[in-house]
């Protein structure tokens, strides 16, 4: 199924990391803290001015919306969420 945000609305997938306790333990998921988090654009609104499909983007996770896409889990967010785009 393809989804096609309106507005200014971005569609997001979660870029996962691993956390390490100091003991080597490996935690998969989500960050342990902080409420910035970074993610892959999927899609974006016809609105949306300041990011691209593909972009790497620090957003603020407690505004998105969950959204399930063809069994995966996603989040849609307002691009004024959206903090900064990373940049290797």
């Amino acid at each position: 199924m393809s989804v096609r945000p309106l507005g200014k609305k971005v569609l997001i997938a979660e870029i996962k990391r691993e956390n390490t306790t100091s003991s080597g333990i490996i935690i998969e998921g989500r960050d342990a803290g902080g409420e910035s988090r970074s993610g892959k654009v999927l899609a974006i609104g016809p609105e949306v001015t300041e990011v691209k499909v593909d972009d790497k983007v620090l957003l603020e996770w407690n505004k998105a919306a969950v959204v399930t896409v063809d069994g995966a889990q996603r989040v849609m967010v307002l691009e004024e969420h959206i903090v900064a785009v990373l940049e290797d």
